[in-house]
């Protein structure tokens, strides 16, 4: 977040990106163009149905002044088959106010998919039945099924302590964060589980913000609490960003199991013995386990706000050695750090390995890092099309998925400021603004598609989290957005489409859910690669789903499963549009 006590100065970025627009340069052929017009057919068209999904709800998200940072940073969401009926309930997180401490709850609908006559399945709050509604400051939810007993359990952030939902298998939940030991008392916003060190159990590591109280902190338009003048950006007077606060230490807890049998596990502050414990904290905002080297263990990026950002390779032994400045993934290719909010990962050119996207502060590129392996990264973010349309926004949540199943893994971002006080001058940027939308263009390319995408990425809000779930098993990939103060957007899509496959995975070795494993389809003699993963991006979670679209191919030939205990399931000959679930145990 760029506030400071003084206005910086203008990025050399800007003058980049400036010149490369006027020159053409940078900038993929629009879907009319060469590369479009080879790939015509299918099409992608977002339809806004929250109202009549029946989750006109707004999500409180701080003081709509934002006279403090803690009004900023908005409030998060979750996917999960809570109930076990096969698809995709919502936990939508609630906010707070100076003056309304305690929050409305948060709150939890099922997904009764019961369509109405535009085939828009309806969500019923059941919160009060299933033992939910934290009404404390919270930011952002993260999913797994901790116990590997089938159902998924809930792990909540807020600005302290954070909360342990238990699923109790019956439609409720227990809170335990306390009895369990990951009642983190910081300013926890984003989390992430994979297993680390492949024990068949899913360990936590929480991002967390900053060290904030209201009373040490001045209000925007006041001085400093040694007389230090207000703090501008741009010449705007605006809240203070981060830097005039102290990080908020991350901490990695390791599932130790439930030795008792009472259904309570032991977590286990490991951030130390683990590696990944920092010389100085950063301003942690999201993080995501993946395998970036694919030896079978996860790597662990972090996006930090305002700082460069961290990358903690995987030893294989349950620890980590931080290497982000050697990976070329610490800063920008300019050599500047980013002000990042969210991350996705995807191979999105085709090539085996897992890439990056991160999203960042206005009048500042997002970026996107090619992996070229091992633990070398190429910040191709101009090239590929995604820096220059992307300087003036700020974004925030990010998911790569294949919208029009064409093989290829599109790009959709959250966007919305954080000062409501851009909108008094010409700054360039705007507080409310539109998603983009990111069409692959299958050459390392992308081409933005967001005006002709369909109407739902016409709202114009303040966005923060982004997550996909196919809420009408319909086979394509659906979005909910969040909005700081403001209900949230579901948005269905409705464009032609090729053929799909999905792919769920049941471990017994492995964790349940199988949260780190490779899934590899051969498909018309084309290779494509996904990790099973509950993360997305910033403040969220979704379903452990691998979703591939398949073109006009009508089989996959082969199917392939690196499970994170090291065994392997393959099969062949696989009939498209349809989820098939593979067990470990099986073999598949």
């Amino acid at each position: 977040m760029r506030s400071e006590r003084a206005s910086p100065p203008p990025r050399r970025a800007l003058v980049l990106a400036l010149a490369l627009a006027a020159a053409g340069c940078g900038a993929p052929p629009g879907p009319t163009g060469e590369a479009g017009a080879a790939r015509a057919g299918p099409s992608i068209r977002l339809v806004d149905v929250t109202r009549a999904a029946g989750l006109d709800v707004v999500q409180l998200g701080g003081d709509p002044g934002a006279d403090y940072i803690i009004d900023t940073i908005g409030t998060g969401a979750a996917w999960l088959d809570y109930d076990g009926d096969g698809d995709p309930d919502l936990y939508l997180a609630q906010g707070a106010t100076r003056e309304r401490p305690a929050g409305p709850p948060d709150r939890l609908f099922r997904n009764d998919r019961e369509p109405d006559d535009h085939g828009v399945p309806r969500f019923t709050d059941v919160t009060l039945e299933a033992g939910l509604g934290d009404t404390l400051w919270s930011f952002g939810v993260a999913v797994a099924d901790y116990d590997n007993d089938s159902d998924p359990d809930l792990y909540l952030l807020n600005w302290g302590p954070n909360r342990l939902y238990r699923n109790n298998g019956d439609g409720s939940f227990t809170e335990i964060a306390r009895e369990a030991g990951v009642a983190d008392p910081h300013w926890g916003v984003s989390a992430a589980w994979t297993d680390v060190d492949r024990d068949g159990d899913l360990d936590l590591y929480v991002a967390n913000y900053v060290e904030f109280a209201f009373e040490r902190y001045p209000a925007r338009g006041q001085p400093g609490r040694r007389g230090e003048p207000p703090c501008r950006w741009r010449d705007i007077e605006v809240l203070c960003g981060p830097r005039n606060l102290e990080p908020g230490p991350d901490v990695f807890f390791r599932n130790d199991g439930d030795p008792d049998g009472d259904g309570i596990p032991v977590f286990v502050d490991a951030t130390r013995e683990a590696g990944l414990r920092l010389a100085e904290e950063s301003y942690g905002l999201a993080a995501l386990f993946f395998d970036a080297d694919n030896d079978g263990d996860d790597e662990l990026y972090v996006a930090n706000d305002s700082l460069a950002n961290n990358y903690f390779i995987n030893r294989g032994d349950g620890t980590f050695e931080e290497a982000a400045l050697l990976a070329g993934l610490a800063f920008n290719e300019q050599g500047h750090d980013q002000a990042s909010m969210g991350l996705a990962t995807a191979d999105y050119d085709g090539n085996g390995r897992l890439d990056l996207a991160l999203t960042n502060f206005s009048h500042d590129h997002d970026t996107l890092y090619r992996n070229d392996g091992p633990h070398t990264f190429t910040d191709v973010s101009y090239a590929a099309g995604i820096g220059s349309p992307s300087y003036f926004r700020l974004a925030w949540g990010n998911a790569f998925a294949d919208l029009d199943h064409d093989g290829w893994e599109d790009l959709l971002v959250a966007n919305g400021h954080v000062y409501p006080q851009v909108d008094e001058q010409e700054s360039g940027t705007s507080f409310r603004q539109r998603n983009s939308l990111y069409r692959n263009l299958g050459d390392g390319r992308f081409a933005e598609i967001t005006d002709s995408a369909g109407p739902g990425l016409g709202s114009v809000r303040s966005s923060r989290a982004l997550l996909p779930a196919d809420i009408d098993a319909d086979g394509d990939l659906d979005f909910l957005v969040t909005n700081l103060n403001e209900r949230p957007d579901l948005l269905r899509d409705e464009g032609i489409k090729g053929h799909w496959l999905e792919v769920a995975l049941v471990g017994s070795r492995s964790n349940r859910d199988g949260i780190g494993a490779r899934v590899t389809i051969t498909a018309g003699g084309r290779r494509q690669t996904r990790q099973i993963s509950r993360s997305a991006s910033f403040a969220a979670s979704t379903l452990p789903v691998a979703h591939f679209g398949l073109g006009p191919e009508r089989i996959v030939e082969l199917l392939e499963i690196r499970w994170p205990s090291g065994s392997r399931s393959v099969r062949e000959r696989i009939e498209a549009d349809r989820r098939v679930v593979v067990h470990e145990a099986s073999g598949g």
